[in-house]
């Protein structure tokens, strides 16, 4: 008798483990879907953001620690193996956590996953994910208020706070833009994060920690002198050269940097406009000369909006000896 009762609280604390599993495997797929559906579908969306600043992001397998995930976990890999589809990562989510909380993780995960980068400072790419989540959250209003709550909180920390809310802000950019573009977009997708990526993709084949470092010195040397207006950006399209010319100099006096930016058939005349410059220096008194004590650097890389055609771009950075 004992041994039936005995074989009877097994089986049902088995089957109560069993129903846990599918209950708690069940909340593991429901997160998965929020993550594809909220998040990424948003990320996704044409003209959302340059191509040339963010990988898609992946799907993913969510991990919340149980004892019967490794199960879960297996099975999914193996199924997407067979069919020959990319095995997704596994994200763990820690069933501590409040629903909320687990949200919002998954939110702020799907862009950590496309923002990598060498040459930008971890508090700065922390930041920007931050950001990113934050206003990702109020672009969609199928986001619960609670998840908006604890991702406003995430970013109103983060110590890039303002200086990528002036960056994303077209206001602001006329403050430093010495010429309006005849379409107007962020300098932080215009220019900033596009800049440092297309750089990036050319110093991964053989790039020395030094060589790394001084483009990583340089680029959060601009990204801070911009927020603090002492960078400006001069785009070059269809005006004359002269007018450029004139625009880049008065820039250079202004200003402690100074970026020149071109896509497709301007870069060109870019090229053209600075060697211009350059050349007329020697015939100017020496205390009037201003690119003998500058520096420059240049990046060049692909222009990839979803709304434009995919072509070349060229972004020379002047900055004077001694500026930081």
């Amino acid at each position: 008798m004992i041994e039936w009762i005995v074989g009877i609280l097994t089986l049902i604390a088995f089957l109560v483990g069993v129903f846990s599993a599918i209950i708690k495997w069940g909340q593991d797929a429901d997160l998965e879907k929020y993550y594809q559906d909220t998040v990424v579908k948003t990320i996704t969306k044409p003209g959302y953001l340059p191509k040339s600043l963010f990988e898609t992001p992946k799907q993913i397998i969510v991990d919340s620690g149980q004892t019967t995930s490794p199960i879960r976990t297996y099975l999914k890999r193996k199924l997407a193996w067979i069919r020959s589809k990319e095995v997704p990562p596994v994200v763990l989510v820690f069933g501590h956590y409040s629903e909320e909380e687990r949200k919002a993780f998954l939110i702020e995960k799907a862009f950590a996953s496309s923002v990598e980068s060498q040459l930008l400072d971890l508090d700065f790419i922390e930041s920007l994910i931050h950001y990113l989540a934050y206003r990702c959250v109020y672009e969609n209003e199928e986001v619960e208020e609670k998840v908006r709550v604890i991702i406003r909180k995430y970013f109103e920390t983060s110590k890039y706070r303002d200086c990528l809310v002036r960056l994303d802000s077209l206001d602001f950019s006329e403050k430093v833009v010495l010429n309006p573009p005849p379409v107007k977009r962020p300098l932080l997708t215009n220019v900033v994060l596009p800049m440092a990526r297309e750089k990036e993709k050319r110093l991964q084949t053989g790039a020395i920690i030094p060589e790394i470092e001084r483009w990583k010195s340089l680029f959060m040397n601009i990204i801070n002198c911009m927020c603090s207006e002492n960078c400006a950006v001069l785009f070059i399209g269809v005006k004359d050269d002269l007018e450029y010319m004139d625009k880049f100099e008065s820039g250079i006096k202004d200003f402690t940097h100074v970026i020149i930016s071109a896509r497709g058939p301007h870069i060109t005349k870019m090229l053209r406009v600075i060697q211009a410059c350059c050349l007329s220096e020697p015939s100017k008194p020496e205390e009037e000369r201003l690119l003998t004590h500058c520096e420059s650097n240049d990046v060049t890389g692909l222009w990839e909006y979803p709304d434009e055609e995919r072509m070349p771009c060229h972004w020379v950075i002047f900055s004077k000896t001694g500026s930081s």
